[in-house]
């Protein structure tokens, strides 16, 4: 019976630190060290730790846009890749697709150009594993990063909302204009 009523301490004591934890968390904008982030282990309450926790949010910034670049890159050379199979040339594509730079969804061909008078359905939609496999890899770090910013920003300490944002506007500055 005793140890009923220890556990139900033990018990009690926990929830009770975990309340207590959880009414610590600022639901306001707030510039105050201190906040868990992420892990219940990283607390930044110094301001040299708070400033390099903003460091790391800002690369992580910068290297999301960047990852965004390198996947407007390799979608290009994936599209590049169907439309040699499907038996296209790259100078009959540059002169049929004058006026598109890249191929999207609404800028695909449906047919190509005939070789010997019959019109080719091309390959935009074919299914090609390596193609999808590193485009689902890419999509699912892509939403890892995204979602870690999210709760990064969810903190509500301005400190760590100014360094998301300011690394989304470098790296949009950085390698926005690549692989448009």
């Amino acid at each position: 019976m005793d140890s009923m009523s220890d556990m139900d301490m033990n018990s009690t004591s926990s929830s009770s630190d975990h309340d207590m934890s959880m009414m610590m968390m600022k639901s306001y904008l707030h510039f105050t060290a201190g906040d868990v982030v992420l892990f219940d282990t990283i607390v930044p309450s110094t301001p040299g730790t708070v400033f390099a926790t903003c460091l790391v949010f800002f690369l992580i910034s910068v290297g999301d846009r960047y990852l965004r670049a390198v996947t407007r890159g390799v979608e290009r050379r994936f599209a590049e890749r169907l439309y040699r199979l499907a038996g296209g040339s790259e100078g009959e594509r540059s002169a049929n697709d004058s006026d598109t730079h890249l191929p999207g969804p609404s800028s695909r061909p449906t047919t190509s150009k005939p070789n010997n008078g019959v019109l080719m359905p091309t390959s935009s939609n074919r299914f090609v594993p390596s193609h999808e496999f590193s485009r689902g890899a890419l999509a699912g770090l892509q939403s890892t990063i995204h979602y870690t910013l999210m709760l990064v920003v969810m903190t509500f300490n301005v400190s760590y909302i100014i360094s998301v944002v300011l690394g989304v506007v470098v790296g949009e500055i950085a390698f926005g204009r690549l692989n448009h």
